[in-house]
């Protein structure tokens, strides 16, 4: 009898072991297989977090000793979100993939693969809770903006709809060039607003920028993020209190760190020259057919 309650132990132990196995995550919501995440994610529907940290990174030890433990945190993984964790040692393919330059690193992508939040840096509990909520939320609004613009295709499709094929889009898809048309290599370098030529001009994230000369045009080309304002030149404070992708204003133009942001009133630029971290610590990613529609 007594054996017979050993081996019924045993088997209930070896299910429930199994069973965790096949879910691939424990029971504080990670995972540890980057792919069966993914799919998972696609299957879902949910957003993927991949938490990027190390065993040498202080931070990586404080947030797993102090945040991913806390009910609140561990909640919103198993239920909302698809979370992967991944040591950059061990995983160095992926780690040069994503681009991480720092640790510990929060990176959440659409089930599609597209980045929507990114993170880097300790975060306490509060934050690591806002920094959640903010991708889910963030995930269903851009699955529905999605269906939207797909329903939208669907309509135009039809005779009815396309009688006239002439007719131009609509002014926003034609925005006038970024920067209202000002040399983003020359203000970089010299911080002066000097106008580019409409003869030279080159695409970077779907935006069109114009050059002063063609030297200037080709340094952008190779590296077109460090001259580009940050947001896709939407205001930070209104992508982070409000929500909201509104397109920045030049006049309203400020530098941090020699990386370039617009805003679209003097009081946001004041608010952000307060506390810069705030706003970019935590980056919302934006696709150029978001700005001037709410992101949550």
């Amino acid at each position: 009898m007594r054996l017979a309650a050993i081996s019924t132990r045993w088997l209930l132990t070896a299910t429930l072991v199994c069973q965790l196995g096949s879910n691939a995550f424990a029971s504080d919501g990670w995972r540890s297989d980057f792919e069966a995440a993914r799919q998972e994610a696609v299957q879902s529907g949910k957003p993927l977090l991949v938490h990027f940290s190390a065993e040498w990174c202080g931070p990586c030890r404080q947030m797993e000793s102090t945040v991913f433990n806390q009910p609140q945190v561990v909640r919103i993984l198993q239920q909302d979100i698809v979370a992967v964790k991944l040591d950059v040692d061990h995983h160095k393919a992926l780690s040069s993939r994503f681009g991480i330059e720092s640790l510990p690193c929060d990176i959440f992508l659409e089930p599609g693969g597209d980045r929507i939040v990114e993170s880097t840096g300790y975060r306490g509990v509060s934050e690591y809770v806002e920094m959640l909520q903010r991708a889910k939320t963030r995930n269903t609004e851009l699955a529905r903006l999605r269906q939207q613009r797909a329903n939208t295709s669907v309509a135009a499709a039809t005779p009815a709809a396309s009688a006239d094929a002439s007719v131009a889009p609509t002014a926003e898809a034609n925005a006038a060039a970024m920067l209202d048309g000002y040399c983003p290599v020359t203000l970089w370098k010299s911080r002066k607003w000097i106008k580019g030529s409409s003869e030279l001009t080159t695409d970077f994230r779907g935006q069109t920028y114009h050059f002063s000369t063609a030297e200037a045009m080709d340094t952008f080309k190779q590296d077109p993020r460090r001259y580009t304002p940050r947001f896709l030149g939407c205001d930070a404070v209104s992508v982070w209190e409000s929500d909201r992708a509104v397109r920045g204003q030049t006049r309203f133009a400020a530098f941090y760190d020699d990386e370039l942001y617009l805003f679209s009133n003097a009081e946001n630029r004041d608010t952000f020259k307060q506390n810069p971290d705030r706003y970019i610590r935590t980056r919302i990613v934006l696709q150029p057919d978001e700005i001037e529609t709410v992101v949550r």
